[in-house]
C-alpha cells in the first residue's frame, strides 16, 4: 500500500512507500480504509525531526533498545471501515462489551491518543492525560496511509454506511484539530465572556469559530506572523478586534482595556494557543482578577523568570493547561456541532484547510506549502496516487 514513512530521525523529511504492508488486524481492532489525513504541527516537527529534539526523544519513548524503526507518520484522518478483528465479529451483539455497532462501510475517525485505562489519571475521568499515553503516528503505525488499524474503543462514528454530508472528509480528517478548540472553548465556558485568542495558527482560527457560535461576548484576536491574511480569517469567523504583535503587544494592551468593561481589569479568558513566551507574558497581564487562563501552545524551551505573586496568586486566577481532547465527551461535542446546520462549521473550515489536493506521493510539495505560510492547513487525499 501507500505511505508515508519516517526512517531516520536524525535526518529530514520523509519517504514515500507504495508496497508498504499494511497494518496488523489485531483482535479488537478496526481495520479503516483512509479517506483522507491532515498534517499537524507535529507532523512538520518530524518532518524536521533534526532540528527536534523534543520529537526525536518522544519518538523513542516505546523504541526497544532505544532504537528508533521505520515508522508511518500522521494522526489525523477520517475513513470507511475496511474490516474487524476477530473479537469483534459483524453478529455481535451491541451491549456491554461493545456499546455501539461499528460495521463495514461505516464513516468514522478515530482519537488517536491510545490509554492504558488502568493509571489513576485514566480510572478518575481523564483518560486523554493517560501517563502511559501512546499515539497513533509518533509511536505507533500512523495515518498517512492507504489503511490504519486502531482499537475499537477508539473509533468514532462520523456516519453509517457512508460519508456523512455534513462531516465531509476534507473536515473529517482534522476534527483532532478541531477537538483542541472545542476543548478549549468548552473547559472556557465562554457564552457571555470576553476572550482573549493569541495565536492565529490553524487552531488558534478554529477556536475563534467556536467561541463565535458558542456565544462568546468578545474576542480578542493576536499574532505576529503573516496577519493580514490571519486576520482576516480570523474577523470572518467572528473575532472582534485582532492585534499584531510583532513589535511588541502595548497597544494591545491599551486597546483591549478600552474594548471592556470599566470594572474589569483584563478579560475574562485567555487561551494561550502559540507556544511564544511574549504570548505567555501577555496571557497574565491581559486576564482580569480571579479570570482563567488556558494554555495549549507549547513553547520551545522552558520560560525561565514568572511572576507568580503578581500574575497568579494576588489576582486569583485560574491556571489551566489543555491537551488533547477529553475521552470521550469532546468527541460527542465535535460532532453535534458539525452536525446542527445552524452552526455551519464547514464553511468556517473550508477558510482554513487548503482548497488544493495533495496525494501521498505530493508531501514535498504539501510540507514545503505549510513551511512557506502558503497554506495554513493541509489534508492528504490518500485515495489517489
Amino acid at each position: 500500500m501507500r505511505c508515508l514513512v519516517k526512517e531516520n530521525l536524525n535526518l529530514d523529511g520523509l519517504s514515500f512507500k507504495s508496497d508498504y504492508p499494511e497494518p496488523k488486524v489485531e483482535r479488537n481492532d478496526v481495520k479503516i480504509k483512509v479517506l483522507a489525513a491532515g498534517i499537524c504541527g507535529t507532523d512538520k516537527g518530524i518532518f524536521n525531526s533534526s532540528k527536534n529534539e523534543g520529537i526525536r526523544k518522544e519518538m523513542l519513548r516505546y523504541c526497544k533498545d532505544g532504537a528508533f524503526r521505520p515508522l508511518v507518520i500522521g494522526h489525523e484522518f477520517c475513513g470507511v471501515v475496511a474490516g474487524l478483528g476477530a473479537g469483534l465479529t459483524q453478529d455481535q451483539p451491541v451491549g456491554q462489551s461493545r456499546p455501539f455497532r461499528i460495521e463495514v462501510g461505516d464513516y468514522v475517525t478515530a482519537e488517536a491518543h491510545l490509554s492504558c485505562g488502568y493509571c489513576t489519571t485514566c480510572r478518575t475521568g481523564s483518560e486523554h492525560l493517560c501517563v502511559n499515553i501512546v499515539e497513533k503516528g509518533i509511536h505507533q503505525y500512523g495515518t498517512f496511509a492507504e489503511y490504519i488499524t486502531v482499537p475499537f474503543r477508539n473509533v468514532i462514528l462520523l456516519g453509517k454506511g457512508g460519508v456523512n454530508p455534513a462531516i465531509p472528509p476534507k473536515v473529517g480528517a482534522i476534527l483532532d484539530a478541531f477537538g483542541n478548540a472545542v476543548h478549549l472553548a468548552e473547559e472556557g465556558q465562554v457564552a457571555g465572556k470576553t476572550v482573549a485568542v493569541l495565536g492565529a495558527g490553524p487552531i488558534g482560527l478554529m477556536t475563534v469559530a467556536v467561541l463565535h457560535k458558542l456565544g462568546a461576548a468578545k474576542i480578542f484576536v493576536s499574532d505576529a506572523f503573516d496577519v493580514e491574511r490571519k486576520f482576516g480569517i480570523a474577523t470572518a469567523l467572528g473575532a472582534d478586534h485582532c492585534f499584531d504583535v510583532s513589535q511588541g503587544s502595548a497597544s494591545m494592551h491599551s486597546a483591549i482595556a478600552r474594548s471592556i468593561s470599566s470594572t474589569a481589569n483584563g478579560v475574562d479568558v485567555v487561551m494561550e494557543i502559540s507556544g511564544a513566551a511574549s504570548a505567555y507574558d501577555d496571557a497574565f497581564k491581559l486576564v482580569r482578577n480571579g479570570g482563567q487562563v488556558l494554555l495549549l501552545g507549547l513553547p520551545p524551551k522552558p520560560i525561565a523568570q514568572f511572576d507568580f505573586s503578581n500574575s497568579v496568586i494576588f489576582k486569583g486566577i485560574t491556571i489551566k493547561g489543555i491537551f488533547g481532547r477529553k475521552m470521550f465527551s469532546t468527541w460527542n461535542s465535535m460532532v453535534q456541532l458539525l452536525s446542527e446546520d445552524r452552526y455551519d462549521f464547514q464553511s468556517d473550515l473550508k477558510r482554513i484547510v487548503s482548497e488544493k489536493t495533495y496525494a501521498l506521493s505530493d508531501y514535498q510539495t504539501a510540507f514545503k506549502d505549510l513551511s512557506s505560510g502558503q497554506e495554513m492547513k493541509i489534508v492528504f487525499d490518500c485515495t489517489t496516487a
